[in-house]
Formats: structure tokens, sequence, C-alpha cells
């Protein structure tokens, strides 16, 4: 494991409110030390008097780009008590590989699976909470946005099938596809793992396969069973965009920094973590 250096991110969001947040850039050793393979670089942003960390999971192609743009800047504000409690860790995994399919053709969904299934992603992902968990003695969240929700769903079955689950403490899944949401709950309702489970979704949402009323209804009928916290976040703020909707407006909680970040971090704090 080899810490590089700390260094400040500097934003002004919405000309309002302006942050400097200091954070540390670590590599952490691949694995398999055989391998030639690079280290997986994260950001690391310490909060105070943390009560849980959480290992982000981006969208996207999961690059340097797509973690630090300024849709992650609610859950980076977790660790921040200028703009909240402050209470929660936060570390960002950067894929050393891309994790999502350039080519937009009906065999996108499954190239795009494909690659955040591989073993070199899996294991990349569990050595990156292995190392937290080691380096701050907190419980460990997976958080996956978008297609994070495919590697929630691939790391969680893994680390079952190699009686690794201990390593984990809760899950988030922010506007996931449906068929990742009954993929994750599937495997948590088979096992009666009682996890903490957030599920976050904007009301309007648009991106393609993400139905916000039939998710909803599933982690109702969730609640029901589990015997962890389950929790429902709508957030019904923001601003929409022309673009391609599952890369931007709603799907990104454009222009909704402050109600993600409020909701998100009550509903944490329900959690009695062990």
């Amino acid at each position: 494991m080899k810490k590089i250096y700390t260094f400040f991110l500097f934003y002004i969001f919405l000309n309002i409110q302006t942050s400097v947040l200091a954070f540390e850039q670590i590599q952490i050793n691949y694995p398999d030390k055989s391998a030639n393979e690079q280290p997986t670089q994260t950001y690391y942003y310490k909060g105070t008097n943390s009560k849980a960390l959480l290992v982000y999971l981006p969208g996207g192609t999961g690059s340097q780009q797509v973690a630090l743009n300024i849709f992650a800047l609610p859950f980076i504000d977790l660790s921040n008590k200028n703009n909240s409690k402050g209470h929660y860790d936060l570390a960002t995994f950067i894929s050393a590989k891309p994790l999502e399919s350039t080519v937009l053709d009906r065999n996108w969904y499954n190239a795009t699976y494909q690659m955040r299934s591989d073993k070199d992603h899996i294991l990349r992902v569990e050595s990156v909470m292995s190392y937290y968990k080691s380096k701050t003695k907190l419980p460990i969240i997976l958080f996956g946005h978008s297609n994070g929700g495919i590697s929630i769903e691939v790391v969680l079955d893994h680390l079952i099938k190699e009686n690794k689950i201990n390593l984990l403490s809760g899950i988030i899944v922010s506007e996931s596809k449906d068929t990742q949401i009954d993929a994750i709950l599937s495997i948590l309702k088979k096992l009666e793992l009682n996890l903490p489970i957030i599920l976050l979704n904007h009301e309007k949402t648009r991106c393609y396969g993400v139905n916000f009323s039939y998710q909803q209804r599933q982690f109702e009928k969730f609640k029901e069973i589990n015997k962890a916290p389950t929790s429902i976040i709508t957030i019904q703020g923001g601003q929409d965009s022309n673009n391609q909707p599952c890369y931007s407006g709603y799907h990104m909680f454009y222009l909704a920094h402050k109600e993600v970040l409020e909701k998100i971090e009550s509903e944490l704090d329900k959690i009695k973590f062990k």
C-alpha cells in the first residue's frame, strides 16, 4: 500500500457555495503480487469522528474524470464538516480499466456488465475495502451510482462466495437499472444477510432501465423482511437536461446537491453500525 500525497480540491458550487476539501490520493497494490498490474488509485476524504466509510463506485467508465466531477460532490461533502456534520469518510474508487462499453448498440449493457463483472475489477474493489477497513477500523459501505450498481451486485456475490461478507456493513445504490436492484435484493433475500441498504433515486429520472415506481415497490416489499434499516430516498429537486438522460440531469442529481446531501446523511445517521 502506498500513500502518494495530500492535496486540495477547490470548487465553487453554483457560484454560491465555496469549499476547499483536503484529500489523499492513495494507491493500493494489486492483490495478486505475481501479476504485473498497476495499483488501484483512490481518493480518500477523511471525516470528523466518523461513523463509517463509504467506498464510492461511480458509473460510466469509472475513470478519474468521473470520480471528480461535480456530480460526486454531495457524497464527498459527507466528510466535509463545513457543509454537513462530516461524520463519514469517503474513498472514491478509480478504475484502472474502462468499465463501460463505448459501442452504443443492443449489446451495450451486456458488454458493460461483463467489464464490471471481470475478476480484475472485483478483486480491486475487494482490496480497496480491505485496505480502508484496516486503515480506518470503520464499517465499510459500498455505494454504487448508475452502473456502479453492477459493481455492487458482482462484488456482493463474490464476498459471499469467498466468505468475506464481514468486510461489508451496508449498501447504497442510486439510479441503477431495475435489473441490478432485482439482483441485489435477490442475493440479500436468499441469504438473509440483513444488511442496511439505501435506495437513492430521482422521482423524475429518465435514464433507460431505471423505473422509479418499480424500484420503490420492490424496496417497500424488501423492507418487510429485512431486519436491518432499509431506506428509500426520493430526490425531488434539481434540474433536467437536454443531454443524454443517463449522463446528465435528474439521473446525476444536477442542481440538487443540498437535498441529496441532507437526505443521505439523515438516513445514514439512523443506522447503528456495529
